[in-house]
């Protein structure tokens, strides 16, 4: 089925491309090189030029997007966010009591943040990492295989790869935090289809979990 603005072979190629990169990045084979956040927001940075670059509508849809109902998307997205914080809140204290080893999972996630500065992972989250995130998973990928699966495949399907693409990290909590992430995001914007109320949702939840009200220190 072929797709206006884009042919099967960018989307195929692109959304490899994709799964290769973070499923190395999760690995953990580059971070003697470069750190995590440099590496996943330069990386976001190339796939949304290639994005931008395959399918001549996207900018189009962006601005469209980011002009038309601005603040009911911005409400709906902080709402959004604080939401899913307090399913994490609430998951947190279940995996602690339930599954105490959750812990040393959620520890090491943290651990990423040291020797990085507090206000450039900050910049990195609210910038660049979670609206590209939003841009590239659901804005692009999603978006263009709900067109070849119909919503409800594409909305699954992208989840489904969102996570998968965690398992090298060889982290439960962390594969569980991308799934549960991935179907909410994912189903806001197969519900909303407002790529704005879902950049603001990412981009604030990553704040909030990361920098403002985290679960571990």
């Amino acid at each position: 089925m072929k797709q206006r603005g884009l042919n099967q072979v960018s989307l195929y190629l692109l959304t490899l491309a994709v799964a290769i990169y973070f499923f190395l990045l999760m690995s953990g084979v580059f971070s003697d090189w470069v750190d995590l956040w440099s590496l996943l927001a330069g990386g976001l940075m190339v796939f949304l030029i290639l994005a931008l670059r395959s399918d001549p509508l996207f900018s189009q849809l962006i601005y469209g997007d980011f002009r038309e109902k601005t603040w009911r998307a911005l409400a709906l997205g902080v709402g959004s966010a604080l939401l899913l914080y307090a399913v994490f809140f609430a998951g947190n204290i279940f995996l602690k009591k339930f599954f105490p080893a959750s812990g040393e999972h959620l520890a090491s996630i943290y651990n990423l943040k040291f020797g990085s500065h507090q206000l450039r992972i900050g910049l990195f989250l609210a910038l660049i990492i979670g609206p590209g995130e939003e841009l590239l998973w659901r804005g692009w990928l999603q978006r263009h295989w709900s067109a070849a699966l119909g919503p409800l495949g594409g909305w699954l399907g992208v989840s489904l790869l969102y996570c998968l693409v965690h398992l090298p990290s060889r982290n439960p909590v962390l594969v569980l935090a991308a799934l549960v992430c991935g179907l909410w995001w994912g189903f806001q914007y197969y519900k909303f289809k407002s790529l704005l109320s879902n950049v603001v949702s990412h981009a604030l939840w990553d704040l909030l979990v990361f920098i403002i009200l985290p679960f571990s220190w």
